[in-house]
């Protein structure tokens, strides 16, 4: 078998209708929490610049989906969507600021500019 699959067989001796399906990686979790159940600064500093993308990018990517389904405003997250987005504003994420900024309907970020 090859490395990094997994067999799926359904009770079957036979090898022809085997289907390797690729391994996922495993979700990023924080292990680090405050009190109140907020990130902790300290759990997202042990993160590497790559998980700590992609976990931010977990959280933005939604956002933006909720946001163009259910209006362009904050309160079409759904609450735990929102509490963590704040979160990461609160710990001073840009990505997290600029969407958050996008979604509070700040008019740089909506209006076409003409005084260039």
């Amino acid at each position: 078998m090859k490395q990094g699959y997994r067999e799926t067989s359904a009770m079957t001796l036979s090898k022809s209708n085997i289907l390797t399906f690729p391994l996922q990686a495993e979700p990023v979790r924080l292990t680090g929490k405050a009190a109140g159940g907020t990130i902790c600064r300290a759990a997202l500093d042990k993160l590497t610049a790559e998980e700590r993308a992609d976990y931010v990018a977990s959280i933005v990517r939604p956002a933006i989906g909720f946001a163009r389904r259910k209006g362009q405003r904050l309160e079409s997250l759904p609450p735990q969507l929102r509490a963590w987005l704040l979160e990461l504003c609160m710990l001073g994420d840009p990505t997290c600021l600029v969407v958050r900024d996008w979604l509070d309907g700040n008019p740089a970020f909506t209006a076409v500019r003409e005084d260039t």
